[in-house]
């Protein structure tokens, strides 16, 4: 079973067994997305949704790739503790995706989080910068990804929050449609009321302070409709599309950004 596989079992189990232990939800603090590589670098901070899309040429024209929707994802960390047996899961809802084949994924990577909703389009791309030279030196063991186009797209963030707490307060994220054609994918916003969130939970098995009798016994299967009626169950059925870092590619992205020559 792959890891994705794994995860998501993990994720399941503690929400069945374990009743008392409720999974953190952090919603995103600050997001927005902005064009790039268009000619008319723009940031748009007030829409329900958050464009990921990347405008591919056809073979017969030499221009580069465009990318005039690219999120940027913040949140908060401030009093959240994250032990190191601890699971991070960031997930989104589409709201529509648009593509002409099924080759096109979403990549995340961590960038800088000096930036708000109100930051200017230069603010973005000093902060964008490393995402930038990871992709440059073919460093893809940062990013994960998700293929399949359904509706709920969820990475796994557990070391990238550890590596955040270490740094200060805050995490933010970068998406990227990659893809041989033109993709559109609209995410659902903090403004829409459904956005982006972070959920974290302790591994299935770790004694609970004060609920040590509710670990999960090791060898001990937790069945599938175990899970509560609280619309999780179903939302881990969706979420089926985590990859593990390895599995991406690696092959780089051409012209990420526009911005490689």
């Amino acid at each position: 079973m792959n890891r994705r596989g794994i995860i998501l079992m993990l994720l399941a189990a503690v929400i069945a067994v374990c009743g008392q232990c409720q999974a953190t939800e952090i919603p995103a603090s600050q997001d927005v997305y902005v064009s790039l590589g268009t000619g008319n670098e723009t940031v748009y901070n007030q829409s329900d949704t958050l464009l990921c899309a990347t405008n591919v040429p056809d073979a017969n024209n030499t221009t580069l790739n465009s990318y005039p929707g690219v999120p940027l994802i913040q949140f908060n960390l401030s009093g959240i503790d994250i032990a190191d047996d601890d699971i991070a899961i960031l997930v989104l809802k589409a709201a529509s995706v648009r593509q002409m084949d099924r080759s096109g994924i979403v990549a995340l990577v961590t960038i800088g989080s000096d930036w708000d909703e109100q930051s200017d389009i230069t603010t973005f791309l000093v902060n964008i910068l490393p995402a930038r030279n990871l992709i440059v030196k073919n460093d893809l063991t940062l990013m994960s990804t998700n293929s399949d186009g359904d509706d709920i797209y969820a990475f796994d963030v557990s070391q990238k929050l550890m590596q955040a707490k270490e740094r200060g307060d805050k995490v933010s994220f970068l998406l990227e449609a990659i893809g041989n054609s033109t993709t559109e994918i609209d995410f659902l916003s903090k403004e829409s009321g459904q956005g982006p969130y972070l959920m974290i939970m302790p591994y299935p098995g770790q004694p609970i302070s004060g609920n040590a009798d509710q670990a999960i016994p090791a060898g001990q299967p937790v069945q599938a409709d175990q899970a509560n009626s609280d619309g999780i169950s179903g939302q881990m059925n969706q979420t089926d599309q985590i990859l593990s870092r390895d599995s991406v590619s690696a092959e780089p992205p051409v012209n990420t950004f526009g911005l490689v020559q």
